[in-house]
């Protein structure tokens, strides 16, 4: 009786320990996606690289497209690359709130050429397409009008 005892106390004491290390490591834990995940890669300020911003809204003719709507994206072509397309959906939209206020007014499918930088993020909601296609998140740290 007195080793179920012993060993209910280590079993109950293990699992009073591991609850609560694992509750205070909870604010150490990092998303695997969204704006709040490690980034996985930087565009340099330095690399020049020229965009094009718009705001998506949910297309009016279809009715089943409701991926990342109501948000500011920003579209790379690769030059030298017909097919090649990233497609960046902007976690920190305030930074935009001022100098591109006029994009929500634009028609959809219209665009701003910008020059822009920032950290690439994984996106939650995955979307299968062409492998020259990708779909990330990204948190600016710099955008200017071309």
């Amino acid at each position: 009786m007195k080793k179920l005892a012993l060993i209910t106390t280590v079993i109950l004491s293990t699992f009073m320990l591991s609850t609560i290390s694992c509750k205070n490591g909870d604010d150490d834990i990092v998303a695997d996606c969204g704006c709040e995940s490690d980034t996985q890669t930087i565009i340099p300020e330095s690399a020049n690289v020229i965009g094009r911003i718009s705001f998506k809204r949910q297309i009016e003719i279809d009715t089943n497209d409701d991926y990342y709507n109501n948000t500011y994206w920003i579209t790379y072509l690769v030059p030298g690359c017909s097919n090649c397309v990233s497609h960046m959906i902007v976690c920190n939209e305030d930074y935009l709130k001022t100098e591109f206020k006029d994009l929500l007014d634009l028609p959809q499918g219209e665009y701003v050429e910008v020059k822009f930088s920032g950290e690439l993020k994984e996106v939650c909601q995955k979307r299968f397409d062409l492998a020259d296609i990708v779909y990330k998140r990204i948190l600016l740290t710099s955008i200017q009008r071309q």
